[in-house]
């Protein structure tokens, strides 16, 4: 063993230096079955213990990356495409402005062209300036690299022949003032609430203007 006592450092470290040396030449006499030299890795299974080929387990991890890879891409139900795309446009913006001077001027390109299709109520040249949007192909307003099988998304391309906006119809008016979506084929399923709402609305209002005006034709 090692020498107890007050002893120097010099003579300590000599003597677990040879410790260590003794240690590894017993090591070495020992032999491949107490040592385990040269043993080929033993794999098991995690849930049973029953041990396994190498083959079977390259394929268990073949199988379980493919797992990761397709739960990796989930449907973002925190939102539509629409609210998707716009928060994509929103970090492009924010990245841009990075790099744009402080100062705009009147000559600004791009400054000129966000204020060109800016819609603004009540502007009646409104329709003929509009652009065009392009009912034949949804994906086109898709970010790019967007998959849609992939994602869980299913979107049908184009408008459908029976929809309310190829057929030229109106929609009808709601509070909300949301109009209805391309699949809409034009035919009112509705209970009639909304209607009766703006009826009643509409009668309430009669009924102040009416009287209003008797309280004060006098004066």
């Amino acid at each position: 063993g090692t020498a107890a006592g007050l002893i120097p450092a010099s003579q300590l470290t000599s003597e677990l230096q040879k410790k260590k040396k003794l240690e590894a030449e017993k090591f070495e006499q020992l032999g491949s079955e107490m040592t385990g030299r040269g043993a080929q890795t033993q794999y098991r299974d995690k849930k049973t213990g029953g041990k396994k080929t190498l083959e079977e387990v390259r394929e268990a991890r073949k199988q379980e990356k493919e797992k990761r890879e397709k739960e990796r891409v989930k449907p973002e139900w925190g939102g539509g495409v629409k609210q998707k795309v716009e928060r994509d446009q929103m970090a492009q913006d924010i990245k841009e402005a990075k790099n744009t001077p402080f100062a705009r001027y009147t000559d600004d390109k791009e400054l000129n062209t966000i204020f060109k299709d800016r819609s603004r109520w009540g502007d009646p040249m409104a329709q003929l300036v509009k652009k065009k949007e392009n009912f034949d192909n949804v994906a086109a307003v898709l970010p790019e690299g967007f998959k849609i099988e992939g994602s869980g998304f299913k979107i049908p391309q184009g408008v459908p022949v029976q929809s309310w906006m190829r057929r030229g119809l109106g929609s009808f008016g709601n509070r909300y003032n949301i109009k209805p979506g391309r699949h809409w084929d034009g035919v009112d399923r509705s209970s009639g609430f909304e209607q009766k709402l703006f009826k009643t609305m509409n009668e309430r209002q009669a009924t102040t203007n009416a009287a209003y005006k008797w309280s004060t034709e006098d004066m």
